[in-house]
């Protein structure tokens, strides 16, 4: 098994040497040349198969990743390996067939209030900046994107960041259930996505455990008003989100590959440890897209290794141990 794994993994990379400069029509990606691997029939088919989620999903095909599917499928015969991979080849990338492979192969390690240093950029700089313009403009409204949210820590961190801004602001008035409300007109809409259903159906739940390493790990304590004890959980395993923030928070699947952005006109993007996973050709597809949907003066927050791909659609803002793009109008 580790030989094959080996030997795999060296396809792939020459596979990915390869790519031809033609773009797939379906995706925008360059589809990559026939390469013949050394090595038996299996690894043949293994071949195929991660040739065909690094060009849907646009993960890489890492030893991470080859593990997980050898293992998954060390047990299939081949001759039903050769039909079912054959099968999927033809099957479009929101089939629930390859929905469900993909979230075998993904990762959604995530955990409230993650980077510290980049929220407190956007609490304390650009959360007031965006609210001082859509009170000016007339608007009105906050509208957040997190773009991988897995199980939606980030999404529900998100809203708690926006109602407080605008508490701040006078623009929201604190409830007597200790929530947090906006003053009509006020508005604040987060939408979070993923490639994954499964995750996204934990994310709508909005309950999670309490274990040291758990959700809540790195969540400061004034913040903990907003996560209150679930009524199935007496002993204090379990938290839920507060409903004065979920009612501002929506979920949906989407494949951040996909040809155009679920939505447009947002103040900030999230999309942190998503592109890390991602091959060079699909970063690029995928930051077009967040890109795509921020208006002008919106800003984009990347992970700590990410960096915005089009340096010249943005400005730096810049904070104390993190920074955020801020998308410069389309006649600068």
């Amino acid at each position: 098994m580790e030989e094959l794994l080996r030997e795999l993994q060296q396809a792939m990379a020459a596979h990915r040497r390869a790519l031809d400069e033609k773009p797939d029509p379906a995706t925008g990606l360059r589809r990559p040349k026939p390469v013949t691997p050394a090595g038996d029939a299996r690894l043949q088919l293994m071949q195929r198969l991660t040739a065909d989620i690094e060009r849907l999903s646009g993960i890489e095909i890492t030893a991470t990743v080859l593990t997980k599917l050898s293992r998954a499928l060390a047990s299939v015969d081949l001759a039903e390996l050769e039909l079912w991979i054959g099968r999927l080849h033809l099957l479009p990338a929101d089939d629930p067939e390859w929905l469900s492979l993909i979230e075998c192969v993904t990762v959604h390690e995530t955990f409230f209030h993650r980077d510290r240093f980049q929220l407190e950029l956007l609490a304390r700089r650009l959360l007031p900046e965006i609210i001082a313009e859509a009170a000016r403009s007339g608007r009105r409204s906050l509208r957040f994107w997190s773009a991988g949210c897995a199980t939606g820590e980030e999404a529900y961190t998100l809203a708690i960041l926006g109602l407080l801004a605008l508490r701040d602001a006078g623009f929201a008035e604190e409830a007597t259930d200790r929530g947090i409300r906006c003053r009509p007109p006020w508005r604040l809409d987060v939408l979070g996505t993923d490639i994954s259903r499964l995750v996204l159906a934990q994310a709508r739940a909005a309950v999670y455990p309490t274990h040291a390493l758990g959700a809540f790990r790195d969540l400061p304590r004034q913040l903990e008003r907003f996560f209150p004890i679930a009524p199935q959980s007496a002993e204090a395993e379990l938290r839920s989100v507060h409903a004065a923030v979920k009612e501002h928070v929506r979920f949906a699947q989407f494949n951040l590959l996909s040809r155009s952005p679920p939505e447009t006109g947002f103040d900030i993007v999230l999309c942190r440890n998503v592109l890390i996973y991602l091959t060079a050709a699909a970063r690029g597809a995928a930051q077009g897209n967040l890109k795509q949907v921020l208006r002008p003066g919106g800003y984009l927050l990347l992970g700590p290794t990410d960096t915005a791909l089009d340096l010249a659609a943005y400005e730096v803002c810049w904070g104390e141990g993190a920074l955020a793009y801020r998308r410069k109008s389309d006649d600068a």
